[in-house]
């Protein structure tokens, strides 16, 4: 993954006042956004969409740190590598976050598909995610 510096150099990022109402409101979208999804499972949804809502709710909880700590992201893989300072989350953590971002550009942006099975798992990476995500918002 490419170092965070890299987003800022090439314009993917800029650096701002923090913005903590935003980041609030951030915070609070992703955790209805995730808890939608989850209650999404096995509706007869389509399993896509509720894999792209668990993803975007990981990428604001990100956002939401992001505003905080005074920049503002116009890359998703940029919002995901910022998280790489954080000493709570592992290299796989960060890692499998990224793999997500890119499942999801597949379904959105060219036609892959999406499984009952794969929003399961999504989810429960993403529930031990989000309370480190949001813990880490919490101590910024």
């Amino acid at each position: 993954m490419k170092d965070f510096s890299i987003f800022i150099a090439n314009g993917s990022v800029k650096k701002q006042q923090p913005d903590s109402n935003l980041s609030e409101s951030l915070a609070r979208d992703c955790m209805e956004r995730f808890e939608d999804a989850k209650l999404s499972l096995n509706t007869g949804r389509k399993p896509k969409f509720i894999y792209e809502n668990v993803y975007e709710s990981l990428r604001e909880a990100a956002d939401s740190i992001l505003f905080l700590k005074g920049y503002k992201s116009f890359s998703h893989e940029a919002s995901i590598s910022f998280l790489q300072q954080f000493k709570d989350l592992s290299a796989k953590e960060i890692s499998d976050f990224d793999r997500m971002r890119i499942k999801r550009n597949g379904m959105k942006y060219y036609g892959k598909s999406c499984s009952e099975k794969d929003v399961e798992e999504a989810i429960k990476f993403s529930d031990t995610l989000m309370k480190k995500l949001l813990e880490i918002r919490k101590k910024s």
